[in-house]
């Protein structure tokens, strides 16, 4: 049992919570510049006093304000939003644990742990609305089998709905606009073209025909309109702290001490690693002393471990030296947390003498060239030419291609020598097939040609696709050289075989 919490116009709510009287609108947002430029912001939101206006979303704020002289003009407020949505995700976390934040306004929450809501949903649910109601904001709750099914409950509940699967429940999820399924702009114009304008009019559309016509997304769509497929959800884990503050009842005047409490708050902290299987790559100490000073020091760990003897003799080598003209009265202990790089060591070295100066020589270069741009390349299993990716040095390395997949790509041929990069090249055709080609490095007449190759991929991408027509010819020298003509009718070499 899957349960969704769906704050409608959550936009306007996260900046009205509920305060508001007589007719409003939402704009997208804060329109600076002149008086015109500003009466041609769209309206994003209403409320129900300016709805009973026929005041609705789409209008220009100067046809807005002509049919209602007295509607007031909000503006999208970023911090409220996330307020609003800190409420609600924290609505979900005291349900259960088990909780997908899943867009603004919007969180499922998989229930079927929980012993006593099967049959008392309606009940639940309204608790549910009524906590949120103390936060100022109105919620809807729908409850199915299947999350996506019980997203789209929610949108038709009045406060709370139970979806049984039952004829009613899907034709009132018919009349549902097709604008809650969150479709891309490019497929919406298609949609509006067909004709298709709520979930019903999709359903209506077989399933091969929407996914030969538009691909993943729209095979996912149609899978949502229809109460979509069984899925897990991605669940929200809080980042864990790694971090402990003390504040003393009697001040600490030598060392002994300090090292036991400091004993008691590594094991703590270490338990913690344990738990998200991490491991700590520095250890910050402060110490507050009676007369407002402070001491903070960072210490580096030469090989990131959770092992609580090692920390503390680090942290217990650092404080010796440490002198102070006042008691000691709070402590504050902070762990910087990294992921163990998953290596085989050697004999009788270690991989890297300092691991972590490597990772802050990565640190750096990825503040220059920008994140996920520094690592090893990784090949995708992909016929686009030069496709791959970019993982970290310190993620486990897994090849892309199945194995079976490469032994069966080995086979006997000629070796291409690929050009970087292809010069383009002017072909000559007759009959459609390449009879002569000329570019700045080779001048060849053709003397016999092989293909073409049809390669194409990401098709169901519109700014991904791409096509590749191949041509093997045999030049007047003898030469065996590769033609490829992409999809904008350009041709290149792309190299010589043999």
């Amino acid at each position: 049992m899957f349960a969704a919490i769906h704050l409608p116009c959550f936009q306007f709510q996260a900046i009205t919570l509920g305060g508001t009287t007589g007719p409003a609108a939402l704009l997208d947002e804060v329109v600076t510049g002149t008086p015109l430029a500003r009466e041609q912001a769209c309206v994003l939101q209403v409320n129900a006093g300016a709805e009973r206006l026929l005041v609705h979303p789409g209008m220009t704020a100067s046809m807005a304000r002509a049919r209602c002289a007295t509607l007031q003009f909000l503006y999208r407020d970023a911090e409220a939003e996330v307020a609003a949505q800190e409420v609600l995700v924290q609505c979900s976390s005291n349900r259960t644990p088990f909780y997908e934040s899943t867009s603004p306004g919007l969180c499922v929450l998989d229930l079927s742990s929980l012993p006593g809501v099967k049959g008392g949903e309606l009940a639940y649910g309204k608790t549910i609305c009524e906590e949120l109601a103390q936060s100022k904001l109105t919620a809807r709750v729908g409850f199915a089998r299947q999350a996506d099914l019980a997203i789209l409950a929610a949108h038709t509940a009045a406060p709370v709905r139970v979806m049984r699967g039952e004829e009613d429940d899907r034709a009132c999820l018919g009349a549902l606009p097709l604008a809650v399924l969150q479709p891309t702009w490019q497929t919406a114009e298609v949609f509006a073209l067909w004709g298709v304008k709520t979930v019903g009019d999709l359903c209506k559309l077989p399933r091969a025909g929407v996914t030969e016509r538009l691909g993943r997304e729209g095979m996912l769509l149609w899978d949502l309109a229809t109460g979509g497929r069984d899925r897990l959800l991605k669940l929200v884990r809080p980042a864990p702290g790694y971090r402990v503050e003390e504040d003393f009842e009697h001040s600490i005047e030598c060392l002994e001490p300090l090292l036991f409490i400091l004993r008691r708050h590594l094991q703590s902290l270490c338990d913690r690693l344990g738990a998200t299987w991490r491991v700590a790559a520095a250890a910050v100490v402060e110490l507050c002393f009676e007369d407002g000073s402070q001491h903070r020091r960072e210490l580096r760990i030469a090989e990131p471990t959770r092992d609580v003897e090692m920390l503390f003799r680090v942290i217990h080598t650092a404080l010796e030296g440490v002198t102070a003209a006042a008691p000691i009265r709070g402590l504050g202990l902070e762990f910087r947390a990294v992921t163990p790089a998953g290596s085989q060591s050697l004999l009788f070295e270690r991989t890297l003498k300092d691991p972590n100066r490597f990772a802050e020589t990565l640190a750096h270069l990825e503040a220059v060239v920008g994140a996920g741009n520094v690592g090893r390349v990784r090949l995708l299993p992909s016929r686009r030419l030069d496709a791959f990716a970019v993982t970290g040095f310190f993620e486990n390395e897994k090849s892309a291609v199945p194995p079976r997949a490469l032994e069966e790509s080995t086979c006997a041929g000629l070796p291409l020598r690929r050009l970087r990069p292809a010069p383009v090249t002017q072909v000559f055709l007759v009959d459609q097939k390449p009879a002569a080609f000329r570019n700045a490095r080779y001048s060849q007449a053709v003397t016999a040609c092989d293909g073409p190759w049809l390669v194409s991929g990401d098709w169901w991408d519109v700014t991904q696709a791409w096509r590749r027509e191949i041509w093997i010819v045999t030049g007047e020298d003898g030469g065996l050289y590769q033609l490829a003509r992409h999809r904008n009718g350009e041709w290149v070499m792309e190299g010589l075989l043999g």
